[in-house]
């Protein structure tokens, strides 16, 4: 429980209101009570403030609500995120070690364990602090897991992979997998490039469930701190994804894609490899990227499977759309027609 003059304080936030007013729990605008704190952002809430039951509620500034405790600040979002951490927030106990965990020679564990039941870590791994793993995680030879990461059910880490702190793994993920990578011999037979590079996560990622992240065939592949994946994404061997950059499901990240700084990748999106996409870049939904994208750039389209040769000319005919337009409405202003618009 906290007082709304403590929530205040510690989420940034403006009190209009009983700064003693008592507050035990977080919960959405449309069913919070008494007791509850929630926020209104959307035109559609903020027009029923005063219909809302909450003891406080965050919002932006110039709502007039005499009658109710008000936190105001310019991200009532990110405020009632704060607020929920403060809240809900879980208290860690270790729970201690499973007395049947398979354990290789030389791994190095840290204090305040939770390491549960058909648990297998590998030779040589270092285990930190406060770390959580749940039922049938398997992590390979020499890899690193910083202190308070948690690494749910059947998530499977290979060998050499570092896992930096406060690192959450959802359940079924796989990291340092071999990258997609062959070579067609003189008879067109497949012969595998080895993978030899590793998978680096550095801290306060967080990886949705059955994401597949490639390890790098040479470098590694990174993704830096901060990093969000949603579920069933692709990260490709020797990718790198920039800081505080999310990403929506079901994306795939080819080979050698680079990726800046705060960007936003929306669902389904899809990268040609070894491309570019710079900080603060925005990929919308079902976008196909074939090349780089400029810093801060707002990129979409969806490309339809078609017959190669006959998409390679529509592209062609569409980047010339603007020219011919304009030479149809010459022609037609020649002719004495009036152009439609």
């Amino acid at each position: 429980m906290y007082v709304l003059h403590e929530i205040a304080r510690l989420t940034g936030t403006e009190l209009n209101g009983d700064p003693n007013a008592e507050v035990q729990r977080a919960a959405p605008f449309d069913i919070a009570q008494e007791g509850d704190i929630t926020y209104a952002e959307n035109p559609s809430y903020l027009t029923r403030v005063e219909e809302c039951k909450a003891t406080a509620i965050i919002v932006p500034s110039g709502v007039d609500a005499p009658d109710k405790n008000l936190l105001i600040t310019v991200k009532p979002r990110l405020a009632f995120a704060r607020a929920i951490q403060l809240l809900h927030k879980k208290i860690y106990s270790g729970s201690g070690v499973s007395p049947d965990l398979i354990a290789g020679e030389g791994t190095v564990f840290g204090a305040e364990l939770s390491i549960s039941p058909r648990v297998t870590i590998g030779r040589e791994c270092t285990i930190g602090d406060r770390v959580t793993l749940y039922p049938g995680v398997v992590i390979g030879d020499r890899c690193l897991i910083g202190d308070d990461s948690v690494l749910h059910a059947n998530v499977s880490v290979y060998e050499d992979c570092e896992i930096g702190k406060r690192v959450i793994i959802h359940a079924g993920a796989v990291v340092g997998s071999d990258g997609f990578s062959f070579a067609p011999d003189e008879e067109g037979k497949q012969v595998k490039m080895l993978q030899l590079g590793r998978v680096r996560i550095e801290d306060d990622c967080e990886i949705g469930s059955n994401c597949a992240i490639d390890r790098g065939a040479f470098g590694d592949t990174i993704l830096r701190r901060g990093v969000k994946l949603d579920n069933l994404i692709q990260v490709g061997h020797h990718c790198e994804i920039g800081e505080d950059t999310v990403v929506a499901a079901l994306t795939g990240f080819s080979g050698g894609t680079r990726v800046g700084r705060k960007c936003v990748i929306a669902g389904q999106v899809g990268t040609n490899q070894h491309i570019t996409i710079g900080d603060g870049a925005v990929i919308t939904g079902q976008a196909g990227v074939t090349k780089n994208v400029k810093p801060g750039a707002v990129v979409g389209g969806t490309i339809p499977a078609q017959e190669i040769n006959s998409w390679r000319r529509s592209q062609v005919i569409y980047s010339k759309l603007p020219e011919l337009v304009e030479r149809v409405r010459k022609l037609e202003e020649a002719a004495g027609l009036k152009a439609k618009k």
